[in-house]
């Protein structure tokens, strides 16, 4: 027994199977066409253009704190007392990357600075901008400031350390 193209639908329905479509011969069909894209951006960078340096100081019996704010303007409370400023200078940092695109700044709470075997510590690190935008060339000067706690009757010597400044996209 044959059965025709139209009924066999119908019949796979009564016994419980499921039916295939078919596609009208001569339908009117429509197509669309989307683009695809992507923007890759160049690697944001960091280089090193100056050090921190908080230059000399004079430790005495009471502790004291040096504050090197980010223009490299150095001033003293406590007990420090402020010596020579020659080398006196906020941290500089050159950013590149993508034109005109945001970057955020990640600094260190604290790091310890070391003459053998003593150590300051220097901690609420600051940055000159509220907001970082890379300008239309890709650049943005960055500089960073902190604070520099001296010790009482801190051993003379000449310290030092190093600390990472990391940027990324936002």
């Amino acid at each position: 027994m044959r059965i025709s193209r139209t009924l066999l639908p119908a019949l796979l329905v009564v016994a419980g199977l499921p039916a295939f479509s078919q596609a009208v011969v001569g339908a009117p069909t429509a197509t669309a066409t989307a683009l695809a894209s992507a923007k890759i951006y160049q690697p944001i960078s960091i280089k090193k253009a100056a050090d921190l340096n908080f230059g000399a100081m004079i430790a005495t019996p009471t502790a004291g704190t040096v504050k090197l704010d980010v223009a490299g303007v150095r001033t003293a409370s406590g007990g420090a007392v402020l010596a020579s400023a020659a080398g006196v200078s906020a941290a500089a940092f050159d950013v590149a990357g993508e034109p005109n695109t945001t970057f955020s700044v990640a600094l260190p709470a604290s790091i310890q600075i070391a003459s053998g075997p003593n150590s300051m510590t220097v901690d609420t690190f600051v940055t000159d901008a509220a907001a970082y935008l890379l300008d239309g060339t890709g650049a943005h000067a960055l500089s960073v400031g902190a604070n520099l706690s001296v010790g009482a009757n801190q051993a003379a010597g000449l310290y030092s350390g190093s600390f990472s400044v990391t940027v990324a996209y936002n």
